[in-house]
């Protein structure tokens, strides 16, 4: 007997779907979802396309199944189904930490909706994230707020005078 094909769609693309891949075993770590997330490019819909100055994002969501607005978003362009393309034909990309911070309190989203690889986090989930993490470049910002000897504009200060 042979082994059979692997089939393209069930093969990871990228690091978020690699960490996606690994989620589901007794080993994983969910912050590595979430830090791959955030860290990547992933993509949005848009019903609107932003050739125009006055252009505005129109992102695509769906109902989750209790009912609830999520956004849909996708780790690789590759995993938009064409139904979705109907609704809203432009395909974005960002990094994950821009859409959480400019997602609504109320709306959820879900990556890769009905793939193997993808999740979905509602509104509580992605209001932990904000609060339990912070993007690197505003970590260093604060850690030079709190230490000034990091910062190599502030003064020394001496004892005395220097010649």
């Amino acid at each position: 007997m042979t082994d059979q094909p692997v089939p393209p769609e069930s093969l990871p693309l990228n690091d978020l779907e690699s960490k996606l891949a690994k989620s589901g075993q007794p080993d994983a770590n969910p912050v590595d979802v979430i830090l791959a997330f955030l860290n990547n490019e992933v993509y949005i819909l848009s019903t609107d396309n932003l050739d125009k100055p006055d252009a505005a994002v129109e992102p695509l969501v769906l109902a989750n199944s209790e009912g609830q607005p999520v956004l849909a978003v996708f780790s690789h362009p590759s995993r938009v189904e064409s139904h979705f393309l109907e609704a809203a034909p432009n395909v974005l990309g960002t990094h994950g930490s821009a859409i959480l911070d400019s997602i609504g309190d109320e709306l959820g989203l879900v990556i890769n909706p009905g793939s193997e690889h993808g999740f979905e986090m509602g509104p509580e989930g992605i209001a932990n994230v904000r609060r339990d993490f912070t993007r690197a470049d505003e970590a260093d910002e604060a850690d030079e707020a709190a230490d000034p000897a990091a910062d190599p504009t502030a003064e020394a200060h001496t004892d005395g005078p220097r010649d």
